[in-house]
């Protein structure tokens, strides 16, 4: 039976999409089937994405980074697959929301509460695999600042039972500007090919690694 991937991302700019095509060369070259699916600003992706992520065989989650962190559209979607319910719900505890869905936040169903419906998870062999990919400016610390976005990610798919096998990052365009004083320098052409490149090999590595592992 053909194995299913599905990768989603959210991008401003074009540069996480770049690398999320890739990998879908890449998986699919591989013989994998493979979705993808570009989480945007609006209810229908966050709150109805069209496919069911545990139904697949392994899952790559990508965003771009705002103030170190993945864009808030790629989070909240996969929230509403960890908690089974419209992530507006467990935002109203900490008094936030999101703000571009104007359709009215729903009760908590009786029988969820995510104030206490948590349970040890354990992740193993047998879990379906995960990676994440980020792609940053990085113009004060470089890649350090993609770590926070790579770990929160990972966690948040952790949450819905994918081990995260592996991250992947590059530099990405920000700016129409050299800016010879920061971290990178000039990154106007990034992701470029020699990143996607590096791209590739990362997902052929860690189909390699799980392959073995199976």
């Amino acid at each position: 039976m053909c194995k299913k991937c599905l990768i989603t991302y959210s991008s401003i700019t074009g540069n996480t999409e770049k690398v999320a095509l890739r990998f879908k060369e890449t998986f699919e070259r591989k013989g994998w089937q493979c979705d993808i699916f570009k989480v945007r600003k609006n209810a229908e992706d966050i709150l109805r994405p069209p496919f069911d992520i545990p139904s697949y065989d392994f899952v790559c989650a990508g965003s771009g980074l705002r103030a170190h962190l993945p864009y808030n559209e790629i989070l909240n979607m996969l929230r509403g697959f960890r908690t089974g319910m419209d992530p507006r719900i467990a935002l109203r505890f900490r008094d936030e929301t999101i703000p571009y869905i104007a359709e009215p936040v729903p009760e908590i169903p009786p029988h969820k509460d995510p104030r206490i419906d948590h349970r040890k998870i354990i992740l193993g062999p047998d879990s379906p695999k995960a990676v994440v990919f980020i792609t940053y400016a990085g113009y004060e610390f470089g890649p350090r600042e993609a770590e926070p976005a790579i770990q929160l990610l990972s966690l948040e798919l952790e949450h819905i039972g994918f081990q995260c096998v592996g991250h992947f990052c590059c530099p990405g365009k920000y700016v129409n500007d050299p800016m010879p004083q920061t971290f990178h320098g000039d990154i106007r052409d990034r992701p470029n090919e020699r990143d996607l490149r590096t791209a590739q090999m990362f997902i052929e590595e860690k189909l390699e690694e799980t392959a073995d592992q199976a």
